[in-house]
C-alpha cells in the first residue's frame, strides 16, 4: 500500500538517469541509422536505372526492332524529347525510346525517369551515376529484337552517393552497379561483395 510521503509514479531523478541514457543511446545509433537510409536511398535508385535498362530491352524483344536506353541530363518536360535528349556517361535521368521507320528520328518516349526527383539540391546531388561501355559508347545502349546489346559489347552503370561517404569497403557505402552483358542480360551487384556472395559482381 503506497503511503501519502511515497506515491506512485517516477522521481525527478530516476526520470532525467532513463532520459540520459534514451539520449546515449540514440547518440550511438545515430550513425548507423545514417548509414542505413543512404544505402537504401543507392539501392532505390538502382531499382530505377535497372528498370530502364530491362524495360528498354523488354521493347526491344517485343517489337522484334532495335530500342534503346539513353542517360541523359536533358529536362525531361521538354518537347520532343525522344530527339532532344542529350545522351551523357554520367547522366542522373533516363529515357527508353526506339527508332521509328524514318533514319535518325525516334518514336515517343516508351519511358522517363527524372534521377533528381527528391533531392535537396541539384549543384550537389547526393546520387552519382557514372557509366562504361565500349571506344565511342556516348550515354545509350541499344538493345536488338533479340535482347542482346546492339554492338554485342558489355554496359556498366556504377551509382554512388559521395554525400554519404566512400564507398565500401573502404567507406560505409554499398555503392551499387548495374552490369548489361552483350547477351543482353541485366544484373544488378554490389562491386565490394565477396567472391561467391550472390551480390557480387
Amino acid at each position: 500500500m503506497l503511503s501519502a510521503r511515497h506515491p506512485g509514479g517516477f522521481t525527478l531523478i530516476e526520470l532525467l538517469v532513463g532520459l540520459a541514457l534514451l539520449a546515449i543511446l540514440l547518440v550511438m545509433g545515430a550513425p548507423a541509422m545514417g548509414t542505413y537510409l543512404h544505402n537504401a536511398k543507392l539501392a532505390a535508385a538502382t531499382g530505377s536505372y535497372y528498370t530502364g535498362v530491362q524495360m528498354a530491352r523488354t521493347e526491344a524483344i517485343r517489337r522484334n526492332l532495335s530500342a534503346q536506353f539513353v542517360l541523359t541530363d536533358t529536362p525531361l518536360t521538354i518537347v520532343n524529347l525522344e530527339n532532344a535528349a542529350v545522351p551523357n556517361l554520367l547522366g542522373r535521368s533516363w529515357i527508353v525510346r526506339a527508332p521509328s521507320p524514318v533514319a535518325g528520328v525516334f518514336l515517343p518516349v516508351i519511358d522517363k525517369k527524372d534521377a533528381t526527383e527528391g533531392e535537396v539540391s541539384i549543384v550537389a546531388p547526393s546520387i552519382v551515376v557514372t557509366s562504361a561501355g565500349p571506344v565511342g559508347y556516348t550515354g545509350i545502349i541499344a538493345f536488338n529484337g533479340f535482347g542482346a546489346t546492339a554492338d554485342g559489347q558489355p554496359y556498366s552503370i556504377d551509382i554512388s552517393n559521395p554525400a554519404a561517404g566512400v564507398c565500401a569497403p573502404v567507406g560505409p557505402v554499398r555503392c551499387r552497379r548495374i552490369t548489361i552483358a552483350p547477351g543482353g542480360q541485366i544484373s544488378a551487384c554490389d562491386p565490394a561483395a565477396a567472391a561467391g556472395d550472390s551480390r557480387a559482381c
